[in-house]
């Protein structure tokens, strides 16, 4: 042993002594550090798991709160349902299936819900609970009309808020249903009665032309268009009737009929009011009104000066114009028409319409609203029968609204100008309809002192559809504003 080997070994007992007093001190503080550290660990897991239970607990108060006020909802649309409650993951599914299926308005309820739901998660992309409420939906538009639907309401957690919101609400197509008899609004139902289906039909015949390119080409085959009856395939729908036409040649087989555009033809009541949208501005019960109208015409004698005494005297009238007059007289037609008149029907030539065939009087009034057409454009809405001749049989095969009168100024019969004036002052009443003929000379002459007379009594001029707010239906003939009855 050398003299240095004592140093170097009290050298290496002192490294490994320091060594120990270093690994001492870690263990000293180390294992209390650890414990620490498995204590906070654990207490913060500890804590994360009650929060946990204090959250699954409030969201599961929130759930049961959801429930509570859909089932009040349910009950409300007056059918028994059953609850069935889905749990997915984060996702609560709860439909309310009918009970009894056969008297429930929708078909297929819980399959449709359940394809409802799934569209509806396909779009979600949060994690946080969801809660979706599918059940029948009610709206009751008036007295007679509601609808039921299905519907889907989406709730989602709010973490700041600590309760569940609705986000979203998800519908299907409605079922319009009559609140009285509790089932589907059936076209039947929506059109009444025959008139109607008559009315309807005029419109369907003046839409046709509207939207034909060359309306001429086709105007006989929508003259010829067969009639609507009870068998026809009418389809009610929210916004329009849509009907399936029989077989024709006008190059039509369905037709969409706003309700706007039917309003005189249907129950009102059963349409959602929202598709009405324009209002019909009501007659002011304070004034006094008067409807002028002319058979008969045109004449190229004398229907030219009526012209231009209404057009002087600002008034406006109806005429009703013998078809064969019209096809002569094309231009006086259309000048009627300029000036702002309303145009009808009188007949072809001015036969007894109630000696006739129900064939002969269809052809009376096909050539008529084909001559018309020709020179105007537009179908007469409104016939007068030659004599005011008319019954049941010969209504449904003229198939317009009838206009008769209540004021008849005799022209046809004095041919004379005082006599005209002084029956029409004599006889006037508000709401009356005068008759004269733009083919007598005696009223061509007295026309301007009639409205003069008028004028000075309070009286203000309307046409029939001003009169009826085109509101007149066929099978139906008006005397007056007041006076009017199914034939």
């Amino acid at each position: 042993m050398n003299d240095q080997e004592p140093i170097q070994l009290r050298s290496e007992l002192r490294e490994r002594r320091k060594k120990e007093q270093k690994h001492f001190k870690l263990l000293k503080w180390g294992i209390p550090l650890v414990l620490l550290s498995v204590l906070l660990i654990g207490g913060f897991s500890i804590k994360q798991f009650f929060d946990q239970r204090a959250l699954d607990a409030q969201i599961k108060v929130e759930k049961q709160i959801i429930i509570e006020n859909s089932q009040k909802a349910q009950k409300q649309s007056g059918f028994e349902t059953i609850k069935n409650v889905k749990e997915r993951r984060n996702i609560t599914q709860i439909i309310y299936s009918p009970k009894e299926k056969d008297t429930f308005p929708i078909a297929d309820f819980s399959e449709k819900s359940k394809k409802m739901m799934d569209d509806i998660m396909k779009k979600q992309k949060t994690k946080e609970p969801i809660v979706l409420v599918a059940g029948l939906g009610t709206t009751s538009y008036t007295e007679h009309l509601g609808a039921y639907h299905i519907q889907v309401d989406t709730y989602q957690w709010q973490i700041n808020k600590n309760n569940f919101e609705k986000i979203a609400t998800k519908t299907d197509s409605p079922l319009y249903i009559n609140q009285k008899t509790g089932k589907p609004v059936t076209s039947k139902e929506l059109i009444a009665e025959d008139a109607n289906l008559l009315g309807i039909h005029q419109v369907i015949q003046q839409q046709i032309l509207d939207e034909a390119e060359d309306p001429k080409k086709i105007i006989d085959a929508v003259l010829d268009l067969p009639v609507l009856n009870w068998e026809s395939k009418i389809t009610y729908a929210p916004e329009e009737l849509k009907i399936t036409l029989q077989k024709n040649d006008t190059g039509v087989s369905k037709i969409s009929l706003p309700y706007q555009k039917i309003r005189p033809f249907i129950q009102q009541n059963l349409v959602n009011p929202a598709v009405f949208t324009e209002d019909v501005q009501a007659l002011d019960p304070n004034k006094k009104y008067i409807a002028l109208t002319f058979d008969d015409g045109p004449s190229a004698a004398t229907t030219p000066k009526v012209l231009k005494v209404l057009a002087e005297k600002k008034v406006k009238s109806t005429f009703f114009l013998l078809g064969q007059n019209a096809k002569e007289y094309p231009e006086l037609v259309q000048q009627i028409q300029k000036d702002g008149h309303e145009i009808a029907s009188h007949s072809y030539s001015h036969p007894q319409l109630t000696a006739l065939t129900a064939d002969q009087v269809t052809k009376e009034v096909r050539e008529t609203d084909k001559a018309i057409f020709n020179a105007t454009g537009i179908l007469p809405r409104t016939f007068r029968p030659p004599y005011g001749a008319v019954n049941p049989e010969v209504a449904k095969a003229i198939g317009k609204p009838v206009i008769q009168w209540d004021i008849d100024s005799l022209d046809w019969q004095s041919k004379n100008t005082h006599s005209v004036i002084e029956v029409v002052k004599q006889t006037s009443h508000p709401g009356g309809i005068v008759l004269m003929h733009d083919i007598q000379q005696s009223t061509a002459d007295g026309i301007a002192t009639i409205i003069d007379n008028l004028k000075s009594h309070g009286y203000e001029f309307l046409t029939i559809e001003e009169m009826f707010q085109l509101n007149e239906r066929p099978l139906y003939q008006y005397f007056g504003l007041e006076n009017y009855r199914k034939i």
